[in-house]
């Protein structure tokens, strides 16, 4: 009788747990990558022609720093872009012929990025040493271009080929925070929510440690702006994705969740706030209830919530290896997640504000005014170029730590065992002393 009863209640809970275990794990992915699959699709619904992306309404010609941005985001998903074609082109086919559009510091930084997270090598690529015109920049200060920027995207880019970082760009960028914690545009200008997240990012890619008074005192900035729907805003106000989404990476950055309680604000946090934007079309809009750049907007919003930091990924140029004639594979994503921020940002470009940005030619993607005399036409590109231009190092946040299943199978799994032996030793204590007297 205790048998039957024994076989019963083990008929009945094993589909139960089996179904838990099963279904769990589904529930958890779709709760990890919200709004990246549709985000994806949508950036890859604009390629244009050429193999470029570009922004809805402007024809099938490929922009430039948008296309850059995307390939951060389309790798930062975990997709060969170098696979990604139309009529046979690939994103990467597209930027190669863009060189003769290259006029800043900023330009060569962005396309830099974009090469390396896409596993291809900047210091040859559409002709140019990408890695090379960078340093050419490098003043006698230490500072990469005058901005502040461009100095952060430039501290990136020498991440994102395994390069030592010049002491120089570090010293310089730890010289011009201000008081507050914060960066601006350009040294001595107001401090604002991009400038800082692509420092952190910067800085962390430059191999300071999370605990580093620069990046405490540069989290402790962004706190006092967060916004109560858990947003950052660039322009005073508003919370908006471009903003939003750079300081996130910079967050992970710095080996923290912006998705955790610790950045919740009203019930609300960073990555809470970047998923309210999201469109049923799959894209992000600027600021909830408008859009502006969608695409680029996108991009950001697809890095962070990829856990991400700039640059995604880091290349390694081929070694020869113990045997000679081998190969070294070239690296994978974001190895220092550390340095999370944009690097876009042309030194004249401050990008985080698509608006700002729309008067400007579709090929600047995410807004490109002019903010704070930080130089030229990039507009938002800058701001959120420099977000992209880092790549955090803490990825335990990020898909790269172990999937996020794991501890549901490892729950479901032990409680399975433990109430399978609990029932056998409930429903059969004979057996279960006979078992002790046979192991005496």
């Amino acid at each position: 009788m205790i048998r039957g009863w024994y076989k019963k209640a083990t008929a009945f809970l094993l589909p139960i747990l089996v179904s838990l275990l099963l279904l769990a794990p589904p529930c958890a992915l779709e709760e990890a990558h919200a709004g990246i699959d549709e985000g994806v699709a949508y950036i890859l619904a604009n390629q244009g022609a050429d193999g470029g992306f570009r922004e809805p309404g402007k024809g099938e010609v490929g922009q430039d720093a948008t296309t850059a941005w995307c390939v951060m985001a389309l790798a930062a998903a975990g997709i060969d872009v170098r696979g990604v074609k139309r009529n046979g082109k690939s994103p990467l086919d597209f930027l190669a012929t863009q060189s003769c559009n290259w006029r800043s510091v900023t330009d060569y930084e962005r396309t830099l990025l974009a090469v390396a997270a896409a596993g291809e090598d900047p210091r040859s690529f559409g002709g140019v040493d990408l890695l090379a015109r960078v340093r050419s920049y490098q003043g006698a200060g230490g500072n990469i271009g005058e901005a502040v920027n461009s100095n952060a995207f430039g501290i990136l880019a020498y991440r994102a080929v395994a390069e030592p970082v010049p002491e120089g760009a570090v010293t310089w960028h730890r010289r011009v925070q201000n008081p507050d914690g914060g960066w601006g545009n350009s040294p001595g200008a107001a401090s604002n929510p991009d400038m800082t997240a692509a420092s952190i990012m910067a800085l962390r890619a430059a191999g300071a440690e999370a605990g580093d008074p620069s990046i405490t005192a540069a989290l402790s900035y962004l706190r006092t702006i967060q916004n109560q729907d858990g947003g950052f805003s660039f322009q005073p106000g508003t919370s908006d994705t471009a903003a939003t989404s750079w300081c996130a990476q910079a967050i992970l950055a710095a080996g923290q969740d912006p998705g955790g309680s610790a950045w919740s604000k009203g019930g609300n946090t960073p990555i809470s706030f970047i998923r309210s934007t999201q469109a049923a079309d799959g894209g992000f809009s600027w600021m909830k209830g408008r859009s502006m750049n969608p695409v680029w907007t996108t991009s950001y919003a697809v890095c962070a919530l990829a856990g991400k930091p700039y640059p995604v990924a880091v290349f390694q140029p081929p070694r020869p290896s113990a045997e000679g004639g081998g190969q070294d594979s070239v690296s994978g994503g974001g190895g220092d997640n550390s340095a999370d921020s944009e690097g876009n940002a042309a030194t004249s470009e401050n990008v985080s504000d698509p608006e700002s940005a729309s008067g400007q030619e579709g090929e600047e993607g995410a807004g490109t005014g002019n903010r704070d005399g930080v130089s030229e036409s990039a507009g938002d590109e800058a701001v959120h170029e420099e977000h992209v231009m880092a790549a955090g190092e803490d990825e335990s946040v990020e898909k790269s730590g172990g999937s996020p299943l794991t501890p549901v199978i490892a729950i479901a799994v032990v409680l399975l065992s433990g109430i399978s032996v609990w029932l056998f030793y409930r429903l059969h204590p004979r057996r279960a002393e006979n078992d002790s007297e046979l192991r005496r």
